[in-house]
């Protein structure tokens, strides 16, 4: 597959957090920061979605396209340094990339099951990533999910309730997790974490 086959429209996609991030340290500065935030941006994301239990044939599509498995189990996830596919719902998937080609085009090009249902949420979705020694103490303050390392393992996903906003969160290593949400919640869900985060000393980035 060559992507110069899928190449991106000239038109810049914009970040719903365009003008309010102001890189830094703040909060505690007593001590090194325990939090890191950044948004991630642009992302390409889409969603497949089908009637029915996988088919050899998708699956062998799909790794051969990103080579990585479709996960198969609930709340889990797999990752490489470009690709990330997220278990969302029986038979639902996102795949996230950084912006570098059109990556619904790619997707609709190979997959020619009619009950496979492609739609881009580029637009749609927000990411937000938080890393550091304090992270999984701030996602306790946001959700009555169990975060600690020995359950909640890398790779794992959940969908829930974080400050209130609907989310999706995936840990991607033992302190750095990825945090979707919905592009007009961004700026909300940004602030709340700015403010949990005070306690701990955080740099935005």
């Amino acid at each position: 597959m060559v992507d110069k086959d899928y190449k991106l429209p000239p038109i810049k996609r914009q970040s719903a957090l365009d003008g309010q991030i102001e890189s830094g340290r703040f909060g505690n500065l007593k001590t090194e920061p325990g939090i890191f935030i950044k948004e991630n941006h642009p992302l390409s994301i889409v969603q497949l979605e089908i009637s029915e239990p996988p088919t050899k044939d998708f699956l062998n599509v799909i790794k051969n396209l990103f080579e990585l498995d479709v996960p198969l189990s609930p709340n889990t996830s797999n990752v490489s340094d470009k690709t990330h596919i997220i278990w969302t719902g029986p038979n639902r998937w996102l795949i996230v990339e950084p912006e570098t080609r059109d990556l619904t085009a790619l997707v609709k090009s190979q997959i020619k099951e009619n009950s496979v249902s492609i739609v881009d949420l580029s637009h749609a979705r927000s990411l937000i990533e938080i890393d550091g020694l304090k992270t999984r103490e701030l996602l306790l303050k946001g959700a009555a999910i169990d975060f600690h390392p020995e359950v909640f393992l890398i790779k794992h996903c959940v969908q829930t309730t974080f400050f209130n906003l609907s989310a999706l969160i995936c840990c991607l290593d033992e302190n750095r997790f990825n945090i979707f949400i919905a592009r007009g919640f961004a700026l909300d869900l940004w602030q709340k974490v700015q403010e949990a985060a005070e306690e701990f000393g955080y740099e935005t980035l």
